[in-house]
C-alpha cells in the first residue's frame, strides 16, 4: 500500500507576525467550531482514497494549532483514522507558540501527538518583539522543558537569521541554548520579507535596514557549523537533526511523495496533480456545510515537470539524489542523460558524484537555485 501524508492547516492565531505571509486571521470560538466540523467533512470528501494509502505522517500547521481546543485536535486525527489506514508509527507533528501550550501538553500526548514543532525564532527578546512574536525567551525555554517532562522527546525549534538589527552572537547563542534542552531537531531559516507583510512595507519605507548578504551568509554558516558541532546535522538545506530524527513529513517533500492538505490555502499532490483550497475560511466553511470543496488545479505535471522537480527537491537533501531511485522512478539513466551537467557541477566544486548518488557540497547548498538551473 502507497505511503500518504496528510497536512492539515489551523489558521487561527492570537496576532499575526510581522513577517509571515501564511493564511491565518485572529481566532473567535464561532468560527474555530464552524472550521473544525468543515475540516472534518474535507477529510471524509476523501473517502474514495480509503484502502489505497497507509499514512505514515500527520503534520498540523498554521496559524497557530495550539490554539485550537484539544478536544478539536482530537475529532480531526479521530476522523482521519476514521477513514484511513494509519500506521502505528505514525509521526504526528503539531506547530505551538512556546506561550500556548500550558496546560494541553497531557491532553496533546492522549491524542497521540509524538512531535512538536515550537516557532522559537530567536532567544533574543528584542528581536521577538521587532518581529511581532508574542513569546519571550524565558517561555520559550520554559516551553520546552514542560514538553520533556510530559514525554515529548521529538521536538523541533524554528530558528530564523536575518532579522533587522540581529547579530551572529544572537544566532549563536539562540542555537547554544537549544542544544543544552537537547532539541532534536531545528529549522534554520533566513528571513525573506514578503510582499503585503507589515516587514515588508516597513523596509520599503526604510523603517528598518536588513543585514546585507555578506552578513546573512555569516549568520548561517556560524549556526550551521554550531549545529554539527553537536551532532545536529544538516540533512536538507534548512534542516538539521540528531540521527533518526529528521521529519517525516518533510522529507515527504522532498522525495516527491504523495500527501493532502486540509482546511483553507492547503496544497495536495496527488498522482501528477497539485492542487490547493482557497484561502478564504468563509468560502472553506461554506464549501463543508455543502460538502462540496472546489480545489484549484494547480497543474497536471507531464513527466518532464516530474523529472525536473524531482532532482531538484533531491538535491535540497544532503543525501543527494540516488541514481538508483532516479531509474526505477523514471526509467532513466540519470548518469547518461545528464552527464554534461555532472561534469560542470563536480568541476566546479558544485556538486559530487560516486557510482550511487549525486549530492551538493556546502558551495552548491549556498547557490542551489544556480545548481537548478543546470536542469
Amino acid at each position: 500500500m502507497k505511503k500518504l501524508g496528510i497536512y492539515v492547516h489551523i489558521p487561527f492565531c492570537t496576532q499575526k507576525c510581522g513577517y509571515c505571509d501564511f493564511y491565518s486571521l485572529k481566532w473567535n470560538e464561532i468560527q474555530e467550531n464552524m472550521y473544525i466540523q468543515a475540516a472534518i467533512n474535507e477529510i471524509k470528501s476523501h473517502s474514495a482514497l480509503s484502502g489505497k494509502f497507509a499514512v505514515d505522517s500527520i503534520y498540523i500547521g498554521g496559524g497557530t494549532p495550539s490554539i485550537i481546543n484539544p478536544m478539536h485536535m482530537d475529532d480531526i486525527i479521530n476522523t482521519i483514522k476514521s477513514i484511513f489506514t494509519v500506521e502505528k508509527d505514525c509521526e504526528i507533528s503539531m506547530e505551538a507558540n512556546p506561550n500556548s501550550l500550558a496546560g494541553n501538553l497531557a491532553s496533546y500526548r492522549e491524542i497521540g501527538i509524538n512531535r512538536l514543532s515550537m516557532g522559537i525564532q530567536s532567544l533574543n527578546d528584542d528581536i521577538l518583539k521587532k518581529i511581532g512574536r508574542i513569546h519571550n525567551s524565558k517561555e520559550a525555554l520554559e516551553a520546552i522543558d514542560r514538553a520533556k517532562s510530559f514525554g515529548f522527546e521529538n521536538i523541533n525549534g524554528d530558528v530564523m537569521f536575518n532579522i533587522p538589527g540581529q547579530t551572529i552572537d544572537d544566532i549563536d547563542n539562540t542555537i547554544n541554548e537549544l542544544i543544552k534542552k537537547d532539541v532534536k531537531h531545528i529549522s534554520f531559516y533566513s528571513l525573506k520579507l514578503e510582499k503585503g507583510t507589515p516587514m515588508y512595507a516597513s523596509e520599503k519605507n526604510k523603517e528598518i535596514i536588513m543585514p546585507d548578504e555578506d552578513c546573512e551568509r555569516e549568520m548561517y554558516y556560524s549556526g550551521r557549523n554550531i549545529m554539527e558541532k553537536h551532532n545536529l546535522m544538516q540533512y536538507e538545506i534548512s534542516n538539521f537533526a540528531m540521527k533518526d530524527y529528521e521529519c517525516r513529513h518533510n522529507l515527504k517533500y522532498w522525495n516527491q511523495e504523495e500527501y493532502i492538505g486540509i482546511g483553507p490555502s492547503a496544497h495536495s499532490f496527488l498522482g501528477n496533480m497539485r492542487f490547493s483550497n482557497p484561502s478564504d475560511i468563509t468560502e472553506y466553511i461554506l464549501s463543508g456545510e455543502d460538502e462540496i470543496f472546489d480545489r484549484n488545479i494547480l497543474e497536471f505535471m507531464n513527466e518532464g515537470d516530474m523529472i525536473f522537480e524531482y532532482i531538484m527537491l533531491r538535491l535540497r537533501l544532503t543525501e543527494g539524489l540516488k541514481f538508483m531511485d532516479f531509474k526505477s522512478k523514471f526509467s532513466v539513466d540519470f548518469r547518461e542523460e545528464y552527464a554534461a551537467q555532472i561534469e560542470h557541477l563536480t568541476k566546479n566544486d558544485l556538486a559530487e558524484a560516486d557510482h550511487e548518488a549525486i549530492r551538493l557540497t556546502k558551495r552548491g547548498m549556498d547557490i542551489s537555485n544556480y545548481v537548478f538551473e543546470q536542469f
